[in-house]
């Protein structure tokens, strides 16, 4: 009866391409033996993507609004639960805190909106304009008519409203996309940003954000997409476990700058990694485990590196053994496959798994209580391949074990 390692092996075998199978004989610089069942090819160590997630959204009420009056140009309305826009005579200014969005967020929309509650259609050009601010100093009980900061640049929308005279709400709505790039642009800066509002013909009257009714107060509503973070892991310990008859069980390898797989003597990996530094909450998309092999021997069998996990991470690099080893659960989360010609065997080759097992492990595992990880690396051919791989203690960083890991904050 086929082993289940086999089977995996044969499977992999017959999921390759043609073109997969040409680029690995041409890798292993060599043809590979006849009736050996390569798996995975070696892929590149470390893969970057970036990729919008879904959308947050959040609405932001002013930090400072205030009216500014060219009938009264040294009075402040700071204070007020009210501000107009009226004609050439009355405008009003507000602003926004942006801190609370992260820095890094893609804006996609944005809304600004008030709540009207009367005025009146003089005639002419009734919208209500949109203008950027760019100095964000002013002060809500300081600014007046005659000390009022300037705007820049074209209107960023407007909204229109019709009154005569009869009280009535009526929200003014202003969803431009001009008002984007601006708000954008002061998430980078100093996270504020300023907006001033005036008509050229109608008279509306507003709720300030001192108002006592916290619905009808202005409202800046921006809606905002993260990217995906790609983070390169090291680990913080790796070392080997060795089987050898020759009475070696009770040794320890965590200071070797190799790391040895070998079928007949037992000779398996363990990596261990610190998922510290991504976020609790966060989601795992996508994530890649490779190791860097310099040196092969091709024994036949079932050639493939199966990845495992290890649920005990209390295993101490200067301290595991062969006899104390921890145990590993399930099945296999991957496997990788590197051949090594025998008249050829010392050059670089990547191993490398992005199994879509390996993210409900990592999810787990980045909310578990130590934030922690481990991996033991096996072969279990027979005779089986054995492969040297260069250890975290190797001089060249470029060369270390990796886990890669793309997640949504």
């Amino acid at each position: 009866m086929m082993s289940l390692s086999r089977k995996l092996a044969v499977s992999r075998w017959n999921s390759l391409s043609l073109s997969s199978l040409g680029l690995l004989a041409a890798v292993a610089c060599g043809p590979a033996p006849s009736g050996e069942a390569p798996g995975n090819e070696a892929a590149p160590a470390i893969q970057t993507r970036t990729a919008a997630l879904g959308s947050t959204t959040v609405s932001l009420t002013p930090v400072a609004d205030a009216q500014v009056s060219s009938d009264t140009p040294t009075t402040n309305y700071g204070t007020s639960t009210t501000w107009l826009v009226n004609r050439q005579t009355g405008m009003s200014y507000l602003r926004f805190d942006l801190s609370g969005i992260p820095t890094n967020a893609h804006v996609t929309a944005v809304t600004l909106s008030a709540q009207a509650y009367d005025g009146y259609a003089y005639g002419g050009d009734g919208n209500v304009y949109t203008t950027f601010v760019p100095d964000d100093t002013w002060s809500e009980t300081g600014i007046t008519w005659n000390n009022k900061p300037a705007t820049s640049g074209n209107t960023l929308g407007e909204w229109f409203l019709w009154y005569d005279y009869t009280p009535v709400d009526k929200l003014g709505v202003n969803s431009s996309p001009l008002l984007i790039p601006v708000v954008q642009q002061e998430l980078a800066g100093d996270k504020r940003v300023s907006f001033r509002l005036n008509s050229t013909g109608y008279k509306t009257r507003y709720r300030s954000r001192e108002y006592a009714d916290a619905t009808q107060r202005p409202k800046l509503v921006i809606t905002y997409d993260l990217p995906e973070v790609t983070t390169v892991l090291e680990p913080e310990a790796d070392t080997y476990a060795n089987g050898d008859f020759w009475g070696e069980r009770d040794w320890n390898y965590g200071s070797s700058t190799e790391l040895l797989i070998h079928p007949y003597f037992d000779r398996r990996v363990f990596l261990r990694f610190n998922l510290g530094s991504i976020p609790a909450s966060a989601t795992i998309k996508s994530a890649t485990l490779s190791s860097t092999a310099f040196y092969g021997m091709a024994g036949g069998g079932d050639g493939n590196v199966y990845t495992y996990l290890v649920p005990d991470n209390t295993w101490g690099e200067l301290t595991l053994t062969y006899n104390n080893q921890p145990a590993v659960q399930g099945e296999p989360l991957g496997s990788w496959f590197l051949w090594y010609p025998q008249e050829s065997p010392y050059f670089d080759q990547v191993g490398s798994m992005s199994d879509p097992a390996l993210i409900p492990a990592i999810q787990n595992a980045s909310r578990g209580a130590d934030r922690r990880i481990s991996f033991r690396l096996t072969n279990t051919g027979s005779p089986g391949y054995q492969t040297s791989y260069y250890s975290r203690e190797s001089p060249d960083a470029a060369k270390h074990p990796k886990l890669t890991v793309t997640y949504a904050p």
